[in-house]
């Protein structure tokens, strides 16, 4: 059974940015396009994976991330007050799509998608989370499919090793330690990709070259 998880931020922003080139910055037409193609980007998804269910999530007003880190999205430009305001029309034309809608307080999209796949996935549910966040992309190594919408291909643990140097098992690790600059979280002081990918092409996990003794 398909259950198909969309990133609806993910979806609109890509799209409304695509339209504000076309047709202009903070235009009616810009909005009215996007909407428009939102709805038809949401039929085509359904038309794709045939899924038995499916949902699509809104970040919440805040996220709890703040409180562990001050600095979390601190230089990440605000969404496009013309989009801001018409946002109940994308929710309103993903819901005419038969698809269910959901924001939690104080959670991101991607906390809630991913915990839903996760659980379904442990229930015997083919997961598919719709989404270029690269957030995602560790849980492929759990069974979970991330699909790009716009490439129109879900991304594969060959392609993570290609272009990250890692295996998907250790995405994660490799993100903790070289940090995520979309999102402002620093990594390890001292490590880039190189070095990052160069410890955990020798070790299994960073715990593991931690507690290697030093060659005498």
């Amino acid at each position: 059974m398909q259950f198909l998880l969309i990133d609806a931020l993910n979806l609109i922003r890509r799209i409304y940015a695509v339209c504000e080139s076309q047709y202009g910055a903070h235009s009616n037409e810009a909005i009215e396009q996007a909407v428009e193609r939102t709805a038809r980007a949401v039929e085509k998804l359904k038309r794709a994976h045939q899924p038995h269910y499916a949902l699509a999530a809104f970040d919440g007003d805040s996220s709890w991330r703040y409180d562990f880190f001050a600095g979390y999205k601190a230089s990440r430009k605000p969404m496009p007050e013309a989009l801001q305001k018409q946002l109940p029309r994308f929710v309103t034309a993903i819901q005419q799509q038969h698809v269910n809608v959901v924001r939690a307080c104080n959670e991101e999209a991607d906390d809630v998608l991913a915990t839903l796949a996760i659980k379904a996935n442990a229930q015997g549910l083919n997961a598919i989370i719709v989404s270029t966040d690269k957030g995602y992309l560790p849980l492929i190594a759990q069974g979970i499919t991330v699909f790009d919408y716009f490439t129109k291909s879900p991304r594969t643990a060959s392609d993570i090793e290609e272009k990250y140097g890692v295996k998907v098992e250790q995405l994660w690790q490799y993100f903790a330690l070289v940090g995520d600059k979309t999102n402002d979280i620093p990594g390890v002081s001292g490590i880039g990709a190189k070095s990052a990918q160069s410890l955990l092409q020798a070790h299994q996990n960073v715990a593991s070259a931690l507690t290697q003794q030093p060659q005498d």
